[in-house]
């Protein structure tokens, strides 16, 4: 096996910088292509989301313009996706390394498949050299170099290879991000409305918007007047400190207990909701104490779809809540269907907000509950 050259890993290197900063899944397949071209010259790359059983996905190109043949050539390939031998590895085996076409077959077979004659030979592509990212199956998340000659060397394997990696992990972080940003326009709408009590803190634990809600009971409480941009009070800061950053705590820990305020109009109860790993705001979810049982749909989920939901509102993936719970991450993600269909929502986000609304039940009962391992 030939060795990568000083210059070669630089390249990869600024490359892997590069996608680090993504945010925004929908940014993530242009970002990428265009650096992946300067890596691995080719005539033709792109993105692929595919169903090897259904043909049907989403294609991102560069170059993104393509001829009317080169138009024809793309329809073609999604119906005719079963016959290209390299996705279809990719598929059954879950085995993403970089493969090529020539790899499977030789140029007088693959020039007799269907898939050549009315797509390859459209764009121009004599061989194709691709690698599949992790992805629920059936789908398969793919990037492919495409040129006129079958002349893909073991340097351009070894350097698809090598980001690889890097790359799946930059996929899983721009989808993160672009959880964690519904999951933000979902809570400054709820901090916008009146009948919900939250303060959005930034990083630096300033007020960054509350609600008229939270503003009234900060000030009939603790005689506080909350404003954007305005510090917290200090009995919050001191709570704040001792309950701990998402990155301090153990990830065997639930979050924190309330602050419990007793005052003359009676009891303030406020719960810290994280950020997660990769979110922009904290919240404060602030209630005054009542003496009825929680009703709404939280109160459907059993004590374990409560842990899990807790983990996903701090921004875990499932492997991570597997982990920190002992369960297999199918096990996971079927707590979190459950979840899903007794709250009504289809996202992790909405799941989060969810949980942000109905806080107060939820999370008084996980300190009881974190030790059952039995649902």
């Amino acid at each position: 096996m030939e060795r990568l050259s000083p210059s070669d890993l630089d390249r990869v290197l600024r490359f892997v910088g590069e996608i680090a900063a993504v945010e925004q899944l929908s940014e993530f397949p242009v970002r990428v292509l265009k650096g992946l071209k300067r890596l691995i010259p080719c005539d033709l790359v792109g993105y692929n989301e595919i169903n090897p059983t259904g043909g049907q996905g989403l294609m991102v190109l560069d170059p993104l313009s393509l001829d009317r043949s080169g138009l024809e050539g793309q329809m073609a390939f999604q119906r005719l996706v079963k016959q290209h031998p390299v996705l279809q590895y990719h598929a059954r085996t879950g085995d993403g390394r970089a493969l090529r076409i020539s790899d499977f077959l030789s140029r007088d077979e693959f020039h007799r498949l269907d898939l050549y004659a009315e797509s390859f030979r459209l764009i121009g592509a004599e061989d194709q050299l691709a690698v599949a990212l992790p992805s629920p199956p059936p789908l398969v998340i793919g990037l492919a170099f495409n040129r006129g000659r079958r002349n893909f060397s073991e340097r351009d394997r070894q350097v698809l290879d090598l980001v690889r990696p890097h790359l799946a992990q930059a996929h899983r972080n721009a989808e993160l991000r672009s959880q964690l940003a519904e999951m933000v326009v979902l809570l400054e709408g709820l901090a916008d409305a009146t009948d919900r009590a939250i303060v959005l803190l930034d990083q630096s634990r300033t007020v960054r918007r509350a609600s008229r809600r939270a503003a009234a009971l900060f000030a009939a409480h603790l005689g506080f007047r909350l404003a954007a941009g305005k510090s917290l009070p200090a009995i919050i800061e001191a709570w704040l400190t001792q309950t701990g950053r998402p990155e301090t705590l153990e990830d065997n820990q639930t979050p924190g207990q309330p602050l419990v305020v007793e005052g003359g109009h009676g009891r303030l109860v406020i719960r810290f909701l994280p950020r997660g790993e990769i979110g922009e705001y904290d919240a404060l979810l602030v209630e005054q104490a009542r003496d009825q049982t929680e009703v709404g749909p939280l109160s459907r989920l059993s004590s374990r779809e409560r842990e899990v939901l807790s983990w996903v509102s701090r921004g875990k993936t499932n492997p991570q809540i597997a982990a920190i719970l002992s369960l297999s991450a199918g096990t996971v993600q079927k707590h979190l269907e459950h979840i899903y269909d007794k709250l009504g929502v289809r996202t992790r986000a909405a799941a989060a907000v969810a949980l942000a609304g109905g806080a107060a039940a939820l999370w008084s009962g996980l300190a009881t509950t974190s030790d059952d391992k039995g649902q």
